[in-house]
């Protein structure tokens, strides 16, 4: 009779609609979801009940990199574990983006991604945000110049558009946190004449309506980051600057990602925050 008891709680259990988040969504580091020929991971948070929606941060890998990758990374889990985000990575084409022109075939890609994400884990589509490194910084920047309105603000690191007089942006001011190295020769750091770094964000300066100065500095990440926060569009800019190479900081996806998720919202330009994210006191750096 005993057995018969425990055999009933367990067909009660199964029964009674709470499922795993784990079994229910299966795009994780095991197997990959295929969507059009083209494949895509995800992963939740640590501690998600499954019910409530999550902010989303869409992460590009670098170039010869795929979506296992960021399901992998420290630093990466991290930030979507502290700030109680979904992490989606999609996987570029023979492992790289095709970021260099407008109507490329990856922002569609990201578009769909998003969707079929959409039918498999409860999203907060006004909090959605991009990140990546190196090819997959220059892909952030494409999707938020081209797809403005699947994203609330994007945080790249080390990488850019080149030749960003001559680029226009359909879909309209985005916020934006960059963090990029002085010291970076792969995918430099763009600069003007005697150095000034503003060139960097020309682009977002220029789209977003910002002064050719910015309003202020701060700190993020234990870096100092010139910012453009009294922009006419209402979004803000943000160039944060390091003495190092082609790498990720240590701490600035948690970091940029925790000051996206108080400031940023798709549809709003940034807000005031009463306490600003305290910065990082390690200023350790990795690549990612």
């Amino acid at each position: 009779m005993k057995l018969l008891s425990i055999l009933g709680a367990l067909v009660l259990i199964g029964n009674s609609g709470v499922t795993s988040p784990a079994n229910a969504h299966p795009c994780g580091l095991d197997a990959a979801c295929s969507l059009d020929k083209r494949v895509y991971r995800a992963k939740a948070p640590e501690n998600w009940d499954g019910v409530t929606p999550l902010p989303v941060l869409i992460h590009f890998h670098g170039w010869k990199r795929d979506s296992k990758h960021p399901l992998k990374n420290p630093k990466v889990l991290k930030a979507i574990n502290g700030n109680s985000a979904l992490l989606v990575a999609p996987e570029g084409l023979r492992r790289t983006w095709d970021f260099w022109e407008r109507n490329n075939r990856d922002v569609p890609f990201v578009r769909a991604v998003i969707e079929d994400v959409a039918k498999r884990f409860p999203i907060d589509r006004s909090r959605i945000y991009a990140t990546g490194f190196s090819y997959g910084s220059a892909m952030a920047w494409r999707v938020a110049c081209d797809a403005g309105d699947l994203v609330a603000g994007i945080l790249p690191a080390a990488g850019t558009l080149y030749r960003q007089d001559g680029i226009d942006c359909p879909t309209g001011p985005m916020n934006v946190m960059h963090v990029h190295g002085f010291k970076d020769n792969v995918m430099d750091l763009p600069l003007g004449p005697d150095g000034n770094p503003n060139v960097a964000v020309e682009l977002w300066r220029r789209t977003n309506m910002c002064a050719q100065e910015p309003d202020h500095t701060e700190t993020l990440n234990g870096h100092t980051c010139l910012t453009w926060s009294t922009c006419q569009s209402g979004k803000e800019v943000m160039l944060c600057l390091h003495e190092r190479g082609h790498i990720v900081p240590k701490g600035w996806i948690s970091n940029a990602l925790k000051r996206a998720l108080e400031r940023y919202q798709l549809g709003e330009g940034a807000f005031s925050h009463a306490d600003e994210p305290s910065a990082a006191t390690d200023s350790t750096s990795q690549s990612n």
